[in-house]
């Protein structure tokens, strides 16, 4: 099975929002505790965006972002709702390095070659959202090589993604791209990583989905 870091709960394991990165960090700590011999606690899974597990800065970036567009995420499990539930993260390369420009670079061309997991993760739970972190996840997604394949997962291509870019007052830095598909059967976003050089938690809040389909995502598990 394709790993999956955060709990199973019934909100997520079908119809849910799957966040997904390139693949697994590995910070210079992690790799001094390794190289000790140093064995480091593994905590349990929990809700996606529950802030006393999984406190990595990847994961507190993303929900940062979410937050500051409206989505109602819970970080305490005495708050812990259906919607938080629905959330699962994982990442498209089951590796892990300490970024993408290791020795071993992730490129698109690799992603391509090791996508079988992760659509067979997303085939297995049927997220209604998909919401990709890293550029490069939504062009292997439209890799010519794949494609019949996400079309049996995810229906018929719905053509080029739709490209949105934040407008701020006296803004001067990287415009950073949301890239949006719209599936039959799966609304696909593609955000800039976190590590990208010059991005902001502001212009980031700027870059909001439009409002259908904000109100997708809100609206996934109402009905729990």
């Amino acid at each position: 099975m394709h790993p999956v870091v955060t709990k199973d709960f019934p909100e997520n394991l079908a119809g849910g929002v799957m966040i997904c990165g390139i693949n697994f960090g590995y910070s210079s700590k992690d790799e001094s505790l390794e190289k000790a011999g140093i064995l480091q606690e593994i905590d349990a899974p929990s809700f996606f965006s529950d802030l006393s597990v999984n406190n990595t800065r990847f994961r507190n970036t993303v929900c940062k972002w979410l937050i500051s567009w409206g989505l109602p995420l819970s970080h305490a499990p005495e708050r812990e709702t259906a919607f938080d539930r629905s959330f699962f993260q994982t990442n498209w390369i089951n590796s892990q390095t300490r970024s993408v420009q290791s020795n071993n670079k992730i490129t698109i061309n690799t992603m391509v070659k090791e996508s079988g997991g992760i659509l067979s993760l997303i085939e297995s739970r049927k997220p209604l959202v998909i919401i990709f972190i890293g550029a490069q996840m939504i062009q292997a997604l439209n890799d010519i090589d794949i494609r019949q394949r996400v079309v049996s997962v995810l229906g018929e291509r719905p053509g080029n993604g739709e490209i949105y870019q934040a407008s701020l007052e006296n803004y001067k830095g990287t415009r950073f791209k949301l890239i949006t598909q719209n599936f039959p059967k799966t609304l696909v976003l593609s955000l800039p990583h976190p590590q990208s050089i010059g991005i902001t938690d502001e212009y980031m809040a700027a870059l909001k989905p439009a409002p259908q389909h904000l109100e997708k995502i809100i609206n996934i598990n109402q009905k729990v």
